[in-house]
């Protein structure tokens, strides 16, 4: 698992990112008060999301993908 950014929940805590090198799976982890908030704030601003929207996502990707074999 890699930090590949942050994001701001609407209560203002501050979320890590990390995703898998080998898979792409992603973990959200809040922010620890022995964090170096400077380095979490160096890593690149992402959309707010939480595991059901990720969980959405790779629904749709599978009908999408699965469409296509269907039609051809």
């Amino acid at each position: 698992m890699a930090p590949i950014g942050y994001f701001q929940r609407p209560n203002g805590e501050y979320v890590l990112v990390h995703r898998c090198l080998g898979c792409d799976f992603e973990r959200f982890n809040r922010i620890a008060g022995d964090d170096n908030f400077d380095l979490v704030l160096a890593l690149p601003l992402v959309p707010a999301r939480t595991s059901q929207d990720m969980k959405r996502q790779e629904l749709q990707q599978w009908f999408e993908s699965t469409e296509i074999v269907e039609s051809e």
